[in-house]
């Protein structure tokens, strides 16, 4: 349909308005109507329709109203665009596109305040601790509680053990003998029989020379390689629970290391190996050495070693 229909009445052209509005009365539709099926406000069609424009946002909005208005009529849209370039005010300027009441624009508060959004955030900060939960119960406390059994068994005071007896050496010095008896006429003195000797002299040996020999520990000895095995060495810089469980799964090392020692421990691979204070640790596996640092999370390093 022409939109441009010529007015009889005036002797001249409809305005865009004018001629909206004439079809929409032609098919019995009010503003209201007219609002409901655009989604825009009834104050909006007739400002539009009475050529108010100072009313109306400018720009791509307007010509986007015009043309819709123009389809719901059955009206050709670009004809009602040219008559509303003709009619409408021009701009020296891009003008802002100012939205309009139909438009709904929910501030950030009430978006937030939807049951959805916060069931979605319950459900986020839910599965979070659920997880944080799952890691701190299979990895941080079986490894915080391994380390506090084996610090506390180390701390309980150790029954002294007993002292091993001292046998006193033999004197070398003769027995006196007796006064009466003159210088000339004392034979030389006989070697002490057997008998004579007293039990514990019998058994008796020399005394150390530094007195402390007894005392001394002897160094650990290397663990055992045997076929198939690897050896795997730990350099403790501090403190440190350590267990090694072997191919089977068995336990071949636990315990707790004292800062400055040194452990080396031979099991047939894949070998699972826990060390607790990693940052404080070196470890070496068959002669070479073996990082802790991509196998550590929270100070307890836990591999494989193949």
């Amino acid at each position: 349909m022409d939109v441009a229909a010529d007015n009889p009445g005036n002797g001249g052209r409809r305005t865009l308005g004018e001629r909206l509005a004439a079809e929409r009365e032609r098919q019995a539709l009010s503003r209201a109507d007219v609002a409901q099926r655009l989604h825009m406000s009834p104050w909006q069609i007739e400002a539009l329709e009475v050529g108010d424009y100072q009313r109306l946002p400018k720009g791509t909005f307007l010509r986007g109203f015009v043309r819709n208005y123009a389809k719901l009529l059955g009206l050709a849209p670009d004809e009602a665009l040219a008559l509303l370039a003709e009619g409408a005010p021009r701009q020296s300027s891009p003008g802002i596109v100012v939205p309009t009441q139909n438009i709904r624009f929910d501030p950030l508060g009430e978006r937030l305040s939807s049951p959805y959004v916060k069931a979605a955030a319950l459900a986020v900060v839910a599965v979070s601790i659920g997880f944080a939960a799952m890691y701190w119960a299979m990895f941080v406390r079986p490894a915080t509680s391994r380390v506090h059994k084996a610090t506390t068994a180390t701390q309980a005071p150790a029954a002294p053990a007993p002292a091993a007896p001292r046998v006193a050496a033999p004197t070398n010095s003769p027995a006196p003998g007796p006064a009466a008896t003159p210088p000339a006429a004392s034979a030389p003195a006989a070697s002490p029989s057997p008998a004579s000797v007293p039990p514990a002299a019998a058994k008796a040996s020399p005394a150390p020379a530094d007195g402390a020999a007894g005392e001394a520990q002897p160094a650990p000895a290397k663990a055992p390689v045997k076929a198939g095995a690897k050896l795997v060495h730990f350099h403790f810089a501090g403190d440190s629970w350590v267990e090694v469980r072997d191919a089977r799964g068995k336990v071949i090392f636990q315990r707790l290391n004292a800062a400055g020692t040194e452990a080396e421990v031979a099991g047939r691979p894949p070998l699972d190996v826990v060390v607790g204070n990693a940052p404080e640790v070196q470890v070496t596996y068959d002669g070479r050495d073996f990082p802790l640092e991509p196998h550590t999370n929270v100070a307890v390093a836990r591999f494989t070693l193949e």
